[in-house]
Formats: structure tokens, C-alpha cells, sequence
């Protein structure tokens, strides 16, 4: 095991990519399509809040007309890239310059791939891809993570978290809690992360602020 080695388990969603942007421009453009009237931003933002599979999102929204809207959603969709959250990239490419290994961990990984790319995020930045058999927030969500990195070499006690959602914090195991940063470009408020007990120097807003969170702790 190498000293010093450090891992990240990343989420995907509103954390390195500008997924809620998206969804609710893009539900718009459907139900302009379709003629048919689409919910409030303040609904479809409360609903995203939730986060909900994403079939489950669909049927919040339009009950019996949900399969139809994700259908005519999903035609075009992919069409229209996701961009990287402002700062993304070049975070990503930090870490990498500083050794970190770095995993996704998302409850949705259908055309994650492919979302990393159009975002210009190049896929060999990170170690893998997982979709938890328990999803977050369950505390079993990231120990498939887990294992990947410290196989890796990468000490448990090294390995941080990050996350935009109170789901991403409520999955971590008690031994990684003080590992984890919240950042605010999601959901979630900085109020809220409180409340669930993330320490306020955990809290970013911006994820141009986590390489220097993650370089500068854990074990030399």
C-alpha cells in the first residue's frame, strides 16, 4: 500500500457535471413539443431535489402521461450535450497531476459515459464508473468504491468523498464522515449540510476549492 495515496469518490450529478440545467430545459423543450403544459421551474426544482430514479422523476411530474413525456424526452436528448460545472475540468485535472484516484459512484449511470465526454471530461481521469447496488443514500452505497481504490493501493482512511446532495453525506460511513465535502451546486443548501452535520470547512462552493480540500488532508 502506498503512503500517502489518496482516492475520491465522486458523485456525477449537479457535482462535476450541469445535470438539473439540463433535465429542466430539456423537459421544457418536450412539453413545448408534445403541446402540453409544462410543470413550474419551482416543481420541476423541488422534484429534482428529491432525487428520485429517473423514471420515478417523470411519473412525480406528469402521472398518467409519464410515458410519454420521458419517451419524447429521451428521443432527443441525447442530442443536446451536458456541460461541466463551472471550474470541472480543471479540478478534475488537478487531482489527477496530484496521483489522486479518483471513482464515480452515481444512483444513475445509463449514457454516463457518454455525458463525460460531451462535458470534455476525458474518461481515462478516472479509475471507474459505479452504479451501487444499494443506492445512495444507503450506507452500503460506496463500498464497491471502497474496494476499487484501496485494491489501488489507497488507504481507506485516504479516500474522500464529495457530493452535492445530502444523499452523497447521508451514504458515508461513520469513518469517512470527516472525509466528505459538500459542494453547493446542487440541491442542497450550505444550512442544510449543516444540520445533517457537516462541519462548515467542509462545505464548498465551488469545486475549483476541492483539490486544494483533498491535496492538503488525509494521511502523508
Amino acid at each position: 500500500m502506498k503512503e500517502g495515496q489518496k482516492g475520491l469518490i465522486t458523485d456525477f450529478d449537479n457535482t462535476i457535471v450541469k445535470t438539473t440545467e439540463f433535465v429542466i430545459r430539456h423537459t421544457q423543450v418536450t412539453c413545448q413539443t408534445l403541446g402540453i403544459e409544462c410543470p413550474s421551474q419551482d416543481k420541476l426544482s423541488e422534484v429534482l431535489k428529491q432525487n428520485l430514479p429517473f423514471e420515478k422523476i417523470f411519473e412525480n411530474l406528469f402521472a398518467e402521461r409519464a410515458s410519454e413525456v420521458l419517451t419524447k424526452y429521451r428521443e432527443t436528448a441525447m442530442e443536446k450535450p451536458f456541460e461541466p460545472i463551472e471550474g470541472g475540468l480543471e479540478a478534475i485535472k488537478t487531482l489527477n497531476q496530484g496521483e489522486v484516484q479518483i471513482v464515480i459512484v452515481s444512483n444513475r449511470i445509463n449514457k454516463l459515459p457518454e455525458r463525460l465526454e460531451q462535458a470534455g471530461y476525458d474518461q481515462h481521469s478516472f479509475l471507474a464508473i459505479v452504479q451501487p447496488t444499494e443506492p445512495k443514500p444507503s450506507k452500503k452505497a460506496y463500498l464497491e468504491a471502497i474496494k476499487v481504490l484501496t485494491e489501488k493501493g489507497v488507504p481507506k482512511e485516504n479516500i474522500f468523498i464529495t457530493g452535492d446532495s445530502l444523499d452523497d453525506y447521508q451514504a458515508c460511513s461513520n469513518d469517512l464522515l470527516e472525509n466528505f465535502s459538500a459542494l453547493l451546486t446542487g440541491p442542497n443548501t450550505e444550512e442544510e449540510f449543516i444540520e445533517s452535520g457537516v462541519e462548515k470547512n467542509n462545505i464548498l462552493t465551488s469545486i475549483s476549492d476541492l483539490p486544494n480540500f483533498i491535496l492538503n488532508n488525509g494521511r502523508d
